[in-house]
């Protein structure tokens, strides 16, 4: 006699969209579910191995919320949302079995708030860990304004977070099991202002676990004007706990067909020698280079050589900073 027998297959995340009301879910199918509401551009969820990253009484969203509207589509491997204003176009885009939400923002003008920046809203219960001098809850009095506060007889403030751009490329937070970091790999400063060692908000740990990425601000800001065209790219990173690396291909969005993006293949370089400061302090020099449309920096090694990022055509202003 033949005896059939049904073996229940284990269900395979499936890469693609699912449109729900007014929301667009998207699945990876690398560890990580988000949901967009297509009619405000907001990232209402973020679901990672099953842990809600999202807090859910407030939204992630670029400035406090753009009111944009959002459509999707798929290219090979990725999925791209693009949330368009009159003056702003924030994209979204998964990338296949990538537990990220890569990012660019596209300007033409700055937002009403009067800064540029991206805020993860993130679940505090299950991203408690953040840096001491950025967590503000349980506070017993405010120092300054509504920025600074006491917590245990300590000041801490979002604004203690802050690292110079130049030395900042992954911040994030942590809780059981999950890792949420900001990456800001290669070039995604260029259309930033301040310059290599101008430094913003990465954090603040209240009622949500807050993760920034500041692409310019009034917060003692140093450039005259801010810059406009595209801003990043940049990735809201999720792992099991580890800070990922910075040195990521960025060759992708190439073929996404974004606004203001120019590719590697249509850049140069500036390569060269600095000279003056005293040996011991060689390696300590930074060459900048910026425009009213990019700016971009560099370390000198010990001999003083340094070698450019991958610069979109232009004159720049050269400088070069030491410490003596």
């Amino acid at each position: 006699s033949l005896i059939l027998t049904n073996l229940a297959a284990p269900a395979l995340a499936a890469f693609g969209v699912t449109e729900s009301g007014n929301n667009f879910i998207v699945d990876t199918a690398g560890g990580l579910v988000f949901t967009v509401d297509k009619t405000t551009g907001d990232i209402t969820s973020m679901l990672f191995n099953g842990i809600q990253a999202q807090d859910q009484s407030k939204h992630s969203h670029i400035a406090s919320g753009i009111g944009a509207t959002c459509t999707w589509t798929k290219i090979g491997n990725y999925i791209k949302i693009p949330c368009v204003t009159s003056t702003l176009t924030q994209y979204y885009v998964a990338q296949y079995k990538n537990p990220g939400i890569h990012m660019a923002t596209y300007t033409t003008a700055e937002p009403s708030v009067g800064e540029l920046r991206f805020i993860a809203r993130l679940n505090a219960a299950a991203l408690p860990n953040g840096p001491t001098a950025s967590s503000v809850a349980g506070s017993s009095s405010t120092v300054e304004g509504s920025d600074v506060f006491v917590v245990s007889g300590q000041t801490r403030s979002k604004f203690y977070s802050s690292r110079q751009f130049i030395d900042d490329q992954v911040h994030g937070v942590t809780g059981s099991g999950i890792g949420a970091y900001m990456v800001i790999p290669g070039t995604g400063y260029e259309a930033s202002s301040g310059g290599p060692f101008f430094r913003d908000i990465d954090n603040q740990g209240g009622g949500q676990q807050e993760v920034y990425f500041y692409m310019n601000s009034g917060h003692t800001q140093t450039d005259a004007s801010y810059r406009m065209g595209l801003h990043g790219p940049y990735v809201l990173q999720f792992t099991t706990g580890a800070a990922p690396s910075a040195d990521i291909s960025l060759a992708f969005w190439d073929g996404l067909g974004v606004t203001g993006w120019v590719p590697t293949s249509s850049r140069g370089y500036v390569k060269g020698k600095a000279s003056g400061a005293p040996s011991a302090f060689a390696s300590l020099v930074v060459v900048g280079w910026s425009n009213s449309e990019a700016q971009y920096w560099a370390r000198a090694d010990s001999s003083g050589n340094f070698y450019s990022p991958a610069m979109k055509a232009g004159t720049y202003t050269q400088t070069s900073m030491s410490r003596t």
